[in-house]
């Protein structure tokens, strides 16, 4: 009798073991995507070869109700010139039907031009000095922000912020070392931090459209230019439509490519908001983009020459509305 106990209590035993282990196993975060995912950030990318020229190529698209309003697809070839960096790329969007080609040549010596495909236009521009580009300039000698990895600090902003999503991360890896990362967020699995988070910047993008309206007045001195006129008509505001209430990501994917040390080499995104106008009216807004990275190191930008081309002045103080 005593020997049947024994017997029962190891079954037991085993039985509640085998219970516990499968429910382990089936609540045990799959954090692999994930961790691969923060890899990334927290790679010292400054330990690499320096990235002297590039190739990049990008597409960008915004579909407003099931209707596309935008689609644009360039690329952009850059490459060291000394102090500076030689530059040329092409442009290719459609705005609501309306279809737009340019191409942009910039060779290190503060020599832009500007190439109207559409209508065979070509300009120089000129007075593109540093109280037009102090901006960009100031931004990009912020060393702190240049190729740094995720410090501890950061690292658990994002953990906190990501929260119970890590699940969502997955990873696929390559024999080659390589691997393509995704993260497919749905509406219903997104965290109250990253609410509160679309919440304040939108409120903040609001205000800052509310108070930058020299952007109207640069588009009035753009819009003379024949490459924008056709262009003047379409309203922007009634086909992107501002949301002001209810807004709710409806659904987010990124999915990223990155080589063996890490280092980014494709990128895909997809978002899509629902929300209300100030009438009311209920829009759903989708936004796709993808870019890639290639040549590194191998790229020759594209020279321009201007012989036998008629090649007009286009002043960039025009454009400055302190003017």
């Amino acid at each position: 009798m005593k020997k049947k106990n024994k017997i029962i209590m190891i079954c037991a035993a085993l039985a509640a073991m085998t219970v516990f282990t499968a429910t382990a196993f089936a609540y045990s975060p799959n954090t692999e995507g994930y961790d691969a995912f923060k890899a990334v950030l927290k790679a010292n990318h400054t330990s690499g070869a320096a990235i002297e020229s590039a190739t990049v190529n990008g597409n960008f698209s915004v579909t407003v109700d099931g209707k596309t309003v935008l689609k644009a697809d360039g690329s952009a070839k850059m490459g060291e010139a000394g102090s500076g960096q030689n530059v040329s790329g092409d442009l290719d969007f459609t705005l609501m039907g309306i279809e737009r080609n340019a191409s942009l040549y910039s060779n290190g010596d503060d020599k832009v031009y500007l190439v109207d495909r559409t209508h065979d236009l070509h300009y120089q521009v000129i007075n593109l000095n540093d109280e037009h580009t102090g901006e960009y300039r100031d931004w990009s000698d912020e060393e702190d922000f240049q190729d740094r990895p995720m410090n501890k600090a950061e690292e658990a902003l994002l953990d906190f912020m990501v929260g119970d999503l890590k699940d969502n991360f997955s990873v696929s890896n390559q024999a080659d070392g390589s691997k393509t990362i995704t993260v497919d967020i749905s509406k219903e699995d997104i965290p109250l931090p990253l609410r509160l988070l679309m919440d304040a910047a939108s409120a903040e993008d609001r205000i800052r459209h509310a108070h930058t309206p020299e952007a109207h007045a640069e588009w009035g001195q753009l819009k003379q230019l024949p490459f924008f006129q056709g262009l003047e008509g379409i309203d922007l505001e009634a086909q992107l439509p501002e949301l002001t209430e209810d807004i709710a990501i409806e659904h987010v994917r990124l999915q990223m490519t990155v080589d063996a040390n890490n280092e980014v080499q494709a990128v895909q995104g997809e978002l899509e908001v629902s929300g209300k106008d100030e009438a009311g009216v209920s829009h759903r807004v989708k936004m796709e983009g993808a870019g890639d990275f290639s040549g590194i190191n191998a790229t020759t930008p594209d020279a321009y020459d201007p012989a036998g081309k008629s090649v007009e002045m286009l002043d960039a103080a025009m454009f400055d509305d302190r003017s």
